[in-house]
């Protein structure tokens, strides 16, 4: 049966009103097998380490495991999370993140509850407003500094998962069309598993549903090809016969709305469409799915809402 866990970002509660210190304190509540927390590297210039100390901490104390992203990006828009000085493409830039990495895996490494490290998040798809991706060789460096330090913990790489020819070709970091025809352009996936070694993770993060403004300015939502599944069980068996594990390290569990006025009362999936989701996961054989949303079910929850929240719990207990 698959292990079933969620993501949550203190920058992503804030934003929606929570107290982060109590909303973590509510979704570790829901005894998650695993919840993802990232080492934002601007949180960290601006505020020290106090926040994620807080986290980390907190879930040792409550022996919640924590899966934790290192890198450059972390969970959510803008993906990029760079001190303000910094751009992906300054000189010098590799160096000081490979010295983030390794201070963030030397602070963390004794963490009881700690059971791996996620080396950056989607590196390898272009994301963010300046729709940017990171070097295989800058990935790779990163992912040797945190074996350097801690080689008893499985690492993860993570790829935006096929969801249509348009999206597809959009968030590849290969925009040239004969390459992509001819093969020549690498997917984001084969990118990921070339830095992984045996017994390592392969995540990739499935959204079967996201909304967009058409060129009148209407809201419309664009649903998955009917083969989006398949081609996630594809690369399951891709990482199996590598000797590489797999999860499904975001799985839609909160809306995708082309207008932040549309938040509250989606157009983009309703709450059963967790569900869903999930038993199409479990039933192409992913280990461990980790939902995406946790601060927004608080949310909603708060505001009179609580279906995304008791539909969560539902899908949490046919699992247990």
């Amino acid at each position: 049966m698959a292990a079933l866990g969620t993501s949550f970002a203190r920058w992503r509660a804030e934003a929606l009103g929570l107290d982060y210190r109590a909303a973590f304190e509510r979704i570790c509540a829901m005894r998650f097998a695993l919840v993802r927390l990232s080492a934002s590297w601007r949180e960290v210039a601006q505020f020290g380490y106090g926040h994620l100390d807080w986290l980390m901490s907190e879930a040792a104390r409550i022996s919640q495991p924590v899966l934790l992203t290192v890198g450059m990006k972390a969970l959510g828009w803008p993906e990029f999370y760079l001190p303000e000085d910094m751009y992906p493409a300054d000189a010098g830039v590799l160096r000081r993140a490979i010295v983030h990495v390794r201070d963030v895996t030397r602070r963390y490494r004794d963490n009881p509850m700690l059971v791996a490290w996620q080396i950056e998040n989607e590196p390898f798809n272009r994301s963010g407003p300046h729709a940017l991706w990171i070097a295989r060789r800058v990935v790779r460096a990163e992912a040797e500094a945190v074996r350097s330090l801690d080689r008893n913990r499985p690492l993860v790489v993570t790829s935006f998962a096929h969801f249509d020819e348009s999206l597809d070709r959009w968030s590849s970091r290969h925009q040239s069309t004969w390459k992509r025809r001819l093969g020549l352009a690498a997917p984001a996936e084969r990118e990921a598993l070339s830095i992984l070694r045996r017994g390592d993770i392969l995540g990739l993060d499935v959204y079967p549903s996201i909304g967009w403004l058409d060129a009148d300015g209407r809201e419309r939502v664009a649903h998955a090809a009917p083969d989006q599944l398949a081609a996630v069980a594809g690369w399951h068996r891709i990482a199996r016969e590598q000797g590489k594990r797999f999860w499904v390290t975001e799985a839609q569990a909160e809306p995708w709305e082309a207008r932040r006025q549309t938040h509250a009362d989606p157009l983009s999936i309703q709450p059963e469409a967790i569900g869903e989701l999930v038993n199409r996961l479990v039933g192409i054989g992913v280990e461990t799915i980790l939902l995406w949303g946790s601060e927004y079910w608080l949310w909603r929850a708060d505001k009179g809402d609580p279906r995304w929240v008791d539909a969560v719990s539902l899908v949490r207990t046919a699992l247990a």
